[in-house]
């Protein structure tokens, strides 16, 4: 049976439409995220292609990942690496996608197009967090549209997409839309992508760049790194400073003068002691496993260690943040289960409320991060330097290692 709302084919005199010829298209996607992006991308995309860019045309996508093209942030010889790739699987097109950060005049680079070489960079982090893989396949259709249109060798198909539009109005001219590298949404009302054409004399290969505004830009741009670090893995590596520290709020709940102390401070206090104890650990993490990335005397190079180091903190932050939460819970249960209310009343001289729990908890959550996580380690080390953008270039252009093995 045809799927619901298409017309069943015995009952339809149209046959499918002629492929006139076949465009090969390569994604050659870093490992991590950007491979697993590619991989779910290259099931869709011969159908939406056709739909968007020439329905005359068979589609056929490739996916081969490639570590080269997240250890370079340079998108002018990331293409060179593309072209060389594509050159030697025989692909018409190639499209690189990478996790690394790039940016020309201190605005971040979202893609970098180059005609002359059919091929283009896409870079995932300057596109956020936020429906992430929509973007990702809204910004990989314009690209292949803008290689396609400008090709020298592909668009000579325009003369019988311009006849078959003049018959039937329903072939698509490559690039007939606006050149927006994705949809217009509230993101991208408040940060917009703008498209522009390269002035450096140097960047003879580039036709065309998409970028973001500066400040705003980089905002987004943090968070996408941030997500491509991915924070959750190192939550995992947690476990044994997540123990520690519960072992020392548990020791914490059974000191009275722990419970006065927390029912004498105020909210304010409260909250500054936890985040006294959240930046504590992060820095914690960062000097015990060298994280910091130090600056070279170049200005660019400054710059580059300066975002990595920030998305780096902030990758901690909410892997800690998300820790403390979790211990937060276990104390409170732990608190209101042992701590009988009659008991804790008769020492505090009050009534006691569920409020007095939460300061109680929140309290003994935060000395406990202090005191019992800074003196634990972390399982995994090899995870927790995953954090950084720069170990990761380190490691994937390491000797004899194999492709995609990152991608785990």
């Amino acid at each position: 049976m045809p799927p619901e709302g298409e017309p069943s084919s015995d009952n339809s005199d149209e046959p499918p439409p002629a492929h006139d010829r076949s465009v090969a298209l390569g994604l050659i996607p870093a490992p991590e995220m950007p491979h697993r992006l590619a991989q779910e991308l290259s099931t869709k995309l011969p159908e939406l292609l056709s739909r968007r860019v020439d329905e005359r045309v068979s589609w056929e996508v490739s996916v081969i990942c490639d570590p080269l093209t997240g250890s370079d942030p340079d998108a002018v010889r990331v293409i060179d690496a593309g072209r060389e790739r594509m050159e030697e699987e025989g692909w018409n097109l190639a499209i690189c996608l990478t996790d690394l950060p790039i940016r020309t005049d201190g605005r971040p680079v979202v893609a970098t197009v180059s005609t002359a070489y059919n091929v283009a960079v896409l870079s995932l982090p300057p596109l956020g967090v936020t429906l992430l893989r929509r973007r990702v396949r809204e910004a990989t259709l314009q690209l292949v549209s803008e290689l396609y249109e400008g090709s020298p060798e592909l668009g000579r198909a325009g003369e019988y997409r311009d006849a078959a539009e003049g018959n039937s109005g329903q072939v698509r001219r490559p690039g007939s839309r606006a050149h927006r590298l994705v949809e217009r949404r509230l993101t991208e009302l408040i940060s917009p992508i703008r498209r522009i054409a390269p002035t450096n004399e140097e960047d003879d290969e580039v036709d065309v760049r998409f970028v973001s505004p500066k400040v705003r830009g980089h905002v987004r741009l943090l968070a996408g790194m941030v997500l491509a670090n991915r924070p959750w893995r190192l939550f995992t590596t947690m476990k044994g400073t997540l123990a520690a520290a519960f072992a020392t709020a548990a020791y914490a709940l059974v000191m009275p003068i722990i419970w006065q102390m927390a029912d004498s401070l105020s909210w304010v206090r409260l909250l500054a002691l936890m985040v006294l104890a959240v930046v504590a650990m992060v820095v914690w993490i960062i000097v015990a496993h060298h994280l910091w990335e130090r600056p070279a005397a170049q200005e660019e190079a400054r710059e580059q260690a300066a975002l990595y180091n920030a998305s780096t903190a902030l990758t901690l932050g909410v892997a800690v943040l998300f820790s403390y939460a979790v211990l937060f819970v276990l104390v409170l249960l732990a608190a209101g289960f042992f701590l009988e209310s009659g008991f804790l009343q008769s020492n505090l001289g009050h009534p006691v409320g569920v409020s007095d729990y939460v300061r109680l908890a929140w309290m003994a959550t935060s000395l406990a991060t202090v005191a019992g996580a800074l003196g634990s380690g972390l399982e995994d080390e090899e995870t927790v330097r995953e954090a950084t953008y720069g170990y990761r270039q380190q490691r994937r252009n390491a000797p004899n290692e194999p492709e995609g093995s990152a991608d785990s």
